[in-house]
């Protein structure tokens, strides 16, 4: 799409922008969800905002509907777009002159709505015509490669890129001169008609598949560091490109599920349910040093890791939330028991208990016995009690139950390296499950709403302006955190995009129709979430994470590398206070005022504090361990005074330069030594 400059200056604002955003985002949810044009023309705003990611899936839901109108049989969804009342009108707009299809014929009044439903009659509805797709398919493929490019997802931006100018070709050779000449209505094809905007789109598509490669060249030099240069195509590799890129790890500005965590009708929520789990602990705000600055980049804080932190965030402050003792804890005393059936597990066929991952029982045939129980619908979903079973059935089960397809999806995965991202996928697919089985917005999920996702600031503005540059400008100017600390939580097509259709699709539920619930930016915010708070558990056979789940109040307590707590994890999780020979020692301890008379336990007001890495790890294995989980590069007391830690395990000392501290967020992922781990691999 070519921008144009508007009449009115302040139409390209920023603010105007979410307005045309919110504006389209209600027809999508409420009015007209099949419309593949609506869905491009928010692509191309997400774009503007600075949300390449979000403007991929908005390109890629376009391009599943326009493939139905050349595939109908190969399609389980049909374009089309809903009838307006007037003559269309093409509308100004921030992305320059803009139309959701249909030209501008003549239509019907649109429906009104009843007890606030719209008329889904197929009458109310246009389908999207052939040369409506001649027109737009080159622009969604263009947007689609462009965007996934700038997540720095090279792989299927390269593999969408050959997809593009492939079908572009075969379409501009299926149209016969007679035809290009002219195509029954009088229509020109030549010149500047639509097979013009068919070789244009083909022409600009080389040029992105020239840049992937010499960025994918590029970044392979440098990361190799290679002696001979690699420019010729023989040496490129397709197979060889990334993955997995980044997305902005903001809160969303139109995001109004994120509640007040300080208020304190919120601290009373929380401590209310604390009390069912936790009956010596409490919830306070607590202020923790800022571990990113928006400012600061990558490579300052990857030298961090041998003593250099980064100086933008000296001295502040984040307000977040904590867990304390209400009174003195005894030491070797469970202070934390918490179940949850937010939990995931990639292996295909397990012994685990579906709904909250403990060891299955032997399954007993007699009702009464306290054995593993089966769900009468499907055969492989066992639980492990029927205290389980009954919870499951009104948390989550009933939007999976019968559904086979969704078996398979991320499990057994063959790459040692994918089986954290895919149990992150697995945890978002239970949310769905309970968000469908439950009839609440996701984000609303008693599980997920107090977390805090750590989220960086949106500077709206300045993303604005990055993105008004030439959409088709050098690469190397995608997301990065090199050059922006927000780019930080991690992305890719088919985690993000693919599969979550695909779950979607599996539970019986029409992706475009239920987009106001699992739209691409809610299931962002989830994996923001989930990242930092999910705990995992290592399989004994090949020693990658097999389990993982989230615990709402557990995760609340803040990170130390000398944790006054220990957890267990096996169906509920608890924290244990640690006894005095259980804590940390290191170099130079004797100097701190800890009091450790009491020989260990938890003194009433004291702040549970856990630990997001085996702290048997050597420095940089804990700092890379713990950094994904903080959102940052540690900022402890120890740290900053340059001490030197030793762990003690087993009675074995290791001294190394100590560096585990605080949390930016409070919400943040616990890791424990032996098979307990946080989800971020080092």
């Amino acid at each position: 799409m070519k921008r144009t400059n508007n009449k009115n200056d302040n139409d390209n604002t920023a603010e105007s922008l979410l307005r045309s955003r919110q504006e389209i985002t209600t027809q999508l949810y409420d009015h007209d969800p099949h419309n593949p044009f609506l869905h491009l023309q928010r692509g191309h705003v997400h774009e503007r905002l600075g949300f390449p990611d979000l403007a991929a899936a908005d390109a890629y839901r376009a391009l599943i509907l326009l493939e139905s109108v050349i595939d109908p049989e190969g399609s389980e969804f049909v374009a089309r777009r809903r009838r307006r009342r007037r003559r269309r009108r093409r509308r100004n707009t921030p992305l320059g002159d803009i139309d959701d299809g249909g030209g501008g014929e003549e239509e019907q009044q649109e429906p009104e709505q009843e007890n606030g439903v719209d008329d889904d009659d197929d009458d109310n509805f246009i389908a999207i015509s052939r040369d409506e797709y001649d027109a737009h398919i080159g622009e969604v493929y263009l947007l689609l490669v462009r965007s996934l490019l700038r997540c720095g997802c090279l792989r299927d931006a390269y593999e969408f890129c050959a997809r593009g100018i492939e079908h572009l070709r075969s379409l501009h050779e299926s149209h016969t001169p007679q035809q290009q000449q002219n195509d029954g209505n009088g229509e020109n094809r030549s010149g500047n008609g639509l097979m013009s905007k068919a070789d244009d789109a083909v022409s600009r598509l080389e040029t992105q598949m020239q840049e992937i490669k010499r960025l994918h060249l590029r970044r392979q030099r440098k990361q190799q560091q290679k002696d001979q240069q690699q420019e010729e195509d023989d040496d490129f590799n397709p197979h060889t490109l990334n993955a997995q890129g980044l997305a902005r790890r903001v809160l969303y500005p139109w995001n109004s599920y994120e509640p007040d965590r300080q208020s304190p009708e919120t601290l009373r929520l929380l401590n209310e349910k604390l009390k069912q789990v936790a009956p010596k602990c409490e919830v306070r705000a607590v202020a923790l040093p800022v571990l990113h600055d928006a400012g600061s980049s990558q490579s300052a804080a990857a030298g961090s890791i041998t003593g250099d932190n980064n100086d933008n965030a000296q001295g502040k402050v984040s307000i977040q939330l904590g867990l304390f003792a209400k009174e003195d804890i005894q030491p070797g005393e469970v202070l934390l028991r918490e179940l949850s059936l937010l939990t995931a597990t990639n292996r295909l066929h397990d012994d685990l208990c579906d709904a909250c991952n403990a060891p299955l029982p032997e399954l007993d045939a007699a009702p009464s016995a306290a054995g593993a129980v089966a769900c009468q619908d499907c055969d492989d979903t066992v639980f492990c009690s029927h205290a389980c079973h009954d919870r499951a059935q009104e948390v989550y089960h009933r939007a999976v139950c019968g559904h086979d397809g969704l078996e398979s999806i991320g499990k057994d995965v063959p790459d040692p390296k994918d089986k954290a991202d895919y149990l992150y996928l697995l945890l978002l697919g239970r949310a769905i499950a309970m968000a469908t089985t439950q009839d609440v917005h996701p984000l609303d999920l008693p599980e997920v709403k107090y977390i805090w996702g750590d989220f960086h600031e949106y500077k709206l503005d300045e993303y604005v302006a990055e993105a008004d540059a030439d959409p088709d400008s050098d690469p190397d100017e995608d997301l990065n955190p090199d050059d922006d600390a927000t780019a930080s939580l991690p992305f890719s097509f088919q985690l993000n995009i693919l599969q979550p259709t695909r779950f979607l699709e599996e539970m019986g539920l029409d992706p475009f129709a239920c987009l106001s619930r699992f739209d691409t930016w809610v299931l962002n915010t989830l994996y923001a979430k989930f990242r930092g708070t999910a705990s995992g558990r290592l399989s004994t056979w090949d020693g990658g994470p097999e389990v993982c789940a989230v615990h709402p109040l557990w995760c609340l307590a803040n990170h130390s590398c000398d944790p006054n707590v220990r957890w267990e994890w096996g169906g509920e999780i608890c924290f244990v206070a640690r006894r005095e020979e259980e804590r940390a020692v290191w170099r130079g301890k004797e100097t701190q005022t800890r009091d450790t008379a009491g020989g260990g336990g938890i003194k009433k007001d004291e702040e549970i504090l856990n630990h997001y890495c085996d702290i048997n790890l050597d420095v940089r294995q804990r700092r890379e361990w713990a950094r994904g989980a903080l959102g940052g590069m540690c900022r402890c007391p120890r740290y900053k005074e340059k001490t030197v830690c030793s762990v003690r395990e087993e009675g074995e000392e290791t001294a190394a330069q100590d560096t585990c501290g605080m949390q930016t967020c409070s919400d943040a992922d616990a890791m424990q030594t032996d098979r307990f781990v946080s989800l971020f691999p080092p």
